[in-house]
């Protein structure tokens, strides 16, 4: 990395009374940071901030959650863009590179969503796209976080129960 390190070097405490000092952290001058990724070699990329108390209740038996729905909402941590923007695949799409059937992916992509860990962002025909609920996980800036949720609700663990429709 090059340039000047905006952090300067200097005690935290003086060594002969062992009163704690003052500490400078930055330069007077205001700090001009480009965007920067984390490198989490060998794999460097995005990370999403995801609640561990959200986590820990979708992995109880009792959630209401398969791993199969655990293993798709992770797909969606790990292909969604930044932000809230939808993930822009179609079911197929998705059975393609997870395994199973398009009907199964719609299925537990649904009740995903009436758990409210999915959200639906955008409807084009039939087809549904959701994005991941920044209350659930986010992948962003704290300040794009805080305006996501505004309009989100809150997920739901247990999952909600099946709703059967009736015969016409």
């Amino acid at each position: 990395m090059s340039g000047v390190n905006p952090v300067r070097r200097s005690t935290a405490a003086n060594t002969e009374t062992g009163e704690v000092v003052q500490m400078a952290i930055f330069e007077d001058e205001p700090l001009h940071r480009a965007r920067v990724r984390y490198d989490w070699t060998p794999n460097p990329g995005r990370h999403v901030n995801v609640s561990k108390k959200l986590l820990e209740k979708l992995y109880r038996k009792d959630s209401g959650y398969t791993a199969k729905h655990r293993d798709l909402f992770f797909f969606y941590l790990g292909h969604s863009p930044d932000g809230a923007q939808p993930l822009r695949l179609t079911y197929k799409e998705i059975a393609e590179q997870v395994g199973g059937r398009p009907a199964t992916i719609s299925t537990l992509l649904g009740k995903l969503h009436a758990g409210g860990l999915l959200l639906e962002a955008e409807k084009v025909g039939r087809m549904k796209f959701y994005r991941v609920n920044p209350r659930a996980a986010f992948d962003g800036p704290a300040a794009s976080q805080v305006e996501a949720v505004k309009d989100a609700r809150l997920p739901e663990v247990p999952a909600p129960a099946s709703q059967k429709k009736e015969a016409s």
